[in-house]
């Protein structure tokens, strides 16, 4: 697995506190809506407390911003690691041409397979929504008590929901397909993708090493031959001093022996 760097971890922080935020607002936003709306048409929705409807507030904007910041996350993988981009595309492709080959039940069945922790949430929030209607209807009650007793059959569908969801990861667990496979799957895309890249630095350095060496034996080839230049030249230096000293001498004795006829 490939370490981050200090200027990585801080655009993977930047990525992820941004969207997390935006997330995070478009959640208070709805909320804060949707329990105006339903404080408008439900008489239990308007007979809550603040600190109830600011708990209701709050979960939506925590909710849509926990999802929005791994998104963003995993965008910011995506985009980092092209090698593992391809292996998800790819199985987007393989899924895609397997899908088109199943029947409407199938269909149905590999989207909540997909998707069962959206679904396990969506049913939560429908289930307590639903809740408040059936229970607003039922006169005697008060807001706290509908409250209590929408919880529970919210409660009820939703540990109903975990339990298929349950089902559904054994199954694709016995068939290789489950939450951990999938990321042993992109773990292996990931350290291929590492083992290639020590290969493509590897042939790297061993082309590097191979021109350094025959730069090396190129100036050493070149330095010899110089050396051997220069060695000739100086015993030509050498024989052409010796044969001027060799002339003079000879003009010094031919001059004497001029001298003494002279005299």
């Amino acid at each position: 697995m490939k370490l981050l760097t200090k200027e990585e971890e801080d655009a993977h922080y930047r990525n992820v506190v941004k969207g997390g935020t935006v997330g995070g607002i478009l959640g208070l936003a709805g909320g804060v809506a949707g329990v105006l709306l339903a404080a408008r048409r439900y008489h239990t929705i308007r007979d809550l407390t603040l600190p109830m409807k600011s708990f209701l507030v709050t979960s939506a904007g925590t909710f849509t911003g926990i999802i929005a910041a791994d998104h963003a996350s995993r965008a910011y993988e995506n985009e980092r690691n092209a090698a593992y981009q391809w292996y998800e595309n790819r199985e987007e492709r393989l899924r895609a041409e397997e899908m088109r080959g199943l029947t409407f039940v199938d269909r149905a069945a590999a989207f909540a397979r997909r998707e069962k922790y959206k679904i396990i949430s969506a049913t939560w929030v429908a289930s307590m929504v639903g809740s408040f209607v059936l229970v607003g209807r039922i006169p005697g009650l008060t807001g706290q008590q509908k409250l209590v007793q929408a919880r529970v059959y919210a409660q009820g569908l939703t540990l109903g929901v975990l339990c298929a969801s349950a089902a559904f990861e054994i199954s694709d667990q016995r068939k290789g397909r489950g939450i951990l496979d999938s990321k042993k799957k992109a773990d292996e895309a990931k350290k291929a993708a590492v083992e290639e890249q020590t290969h493509a630095d590897r042939d790297q350095g061993d082309l590097w090493k191979d021109m350094v060496a025959s730069e090396e034996q190129r100036l050493s080839s070149k330095h010899q031959s110089l050396y051997d230049h220069h060695e000739k030249q100086e015993g030509a230096t050498v024989k052409d001093e010796g044969a001027t000293e060799k002339k003079a001498e000879e003009k010094e004795d031919k001059s004497e022996k001029k001298d003494p006829k002279k005299n």
